[in-house]
């Protein structure tokens, strides 16, 4: 019973995080993370498989947010450089903040479907990030 709940937990949490792709891709429904994710999850449900799936869309979204940070740095000019830096670097006390507020909450709840949940909320952080960083990098720089 409670790795069904676990698993309706986080397609639930899979549902609410899909439209941050779906709307500036008209017809796509996830990002291919989310998709990845969706199928380690599918293969490994227990909690461990549920969090090292978080973990690994993390690193993949950590990944996707650095090549747009590098992508947008190249193409812009001296002072937008400085202000994305200056942005970026706020948004890393940001994310450090709130990965410690997550950690803080959850370690204190008993169960472990909170590790779950904590993992994906991380996950979340990076991938916002990561979407918002390309999301500006297409609005300026994407032929059209």
């Amino acid at each position: 019973m409670k790795k069904i709940v676990i698993t309706i937990l986080m397609f639930a949490l899979s549902l609410a995080a899909g439209p941050l792709y779906a709307i500036d891709n008209p017809g796509a429904s996830k990002h291919p993370i989310d998709e990845a994710y969706d199928q380690a999850v599918e293969k490994d449900s227990s909690t461990m498989g549920m969090v090292k799936a978080s973990s690994d869309a993390e690193k993949q979204w950590d990944d996707e947010l650095n090549k747009y940070y590098k992508l947008l740095t190249g193409k812009l000019d001296k002072k937008a450089q400085q202000s994305i830096k200056k942005a970026q670097l706020a948004w890393i006390k940001f994310r450090d903040a709130e990965f410690e507020l997550i950690a803080e909450v959850y370690s204190k709840m008993d169960g472990t479907m909170y590790r779950v949940i904590a993992a994906g909320l991380r996950a979340e952080v990076v991938k916002k990030r990561a979407l918002d960083l390309k999301n500006l990098y297409e609005e300026c720089f994407s032929e059209k």
